[in-house]
């Protein structure tokens, strides 16, 4: 990963002196991990899009203030994205994610491969629904480290609390959903 975090360093650098295009490179490298975090939690993808557009305004408006300071950069997108997820239920008065709309208008028989995608979006549609029904500090741990991508000592910076902290948490949080999962089968 240092030459990811190599990388970063160099189009911060660039883009914090006005280069649009190392902004954009920036985006390309880090989006789809942003996207996919807010994806768990909203479940919905026209929403996710909306927000990774915010998420990235924010970083682009705050990047001549950001200084790494040990934290890498993907942490630093995960924390706005956090913080957008909490103003998006705030502004919406929402308290559990949307369910999904990716099934609208599939049938079975119109492709046979359509099948398979069916079946896909079911298991992650009840992946999503067991996430959302187990405690919010689980669901954002498992969110940051396996959907964000995120390693613990980066988790451990977003959610402000401790490596070993994180670490003990993610292994609640499989327990957690492991049996959540077993309940439905």
């Amino acid at each position: 990963m240092p030459g990811r975090l190599d990388q970063d360093h160099e189009l911060i650098k660039k883009a914090q002196h006005g280069d649009c295009h190392a902004f954009g490179e920036l985006y390309e490298l880090h989006a789809s991990g942003i996207y996919r975090y807010l994806y768990a939690h909203l479940n919905d993808s026209m929403d996710a899009e909306d927000l990774t557009g915010e998420v990235f305004l924010k970083a682009w408006q705050s990047l001549p203030k950001y200084t790494e300071r040990g934290i890498p950069f993907r942490a630093f997108l995960n924390k706005i994205a956090r913080n957008a997820l909490v103003d998006h239920y705030r502004r919406n008065n929402l308290t559990d994610p949307k369910a999904p709309d990716e099934l609208d208008g599939y049938k079975a028989d119109e492709n046979p491969e359509i099948g398979e995608i069916i079946s896909e979006k079911v298991e992650h549609r009840r992946i999503l629904h067991t996430l959302s029904q187990i405690r919010p500090d689980y669901r954002e741990v498992l969110t940051l480290r396996f959907i964000g991508e995120l390693s613990p000592e980066e988790t451990a910076r977003v959610m402000k609390r401790s490596t070993g902290a994180v670490r003990v948490l993610q292994h609640r949080a499989l327990a957690a959903l492991r049996e959540e999962l077993d309940k439905v089968g």
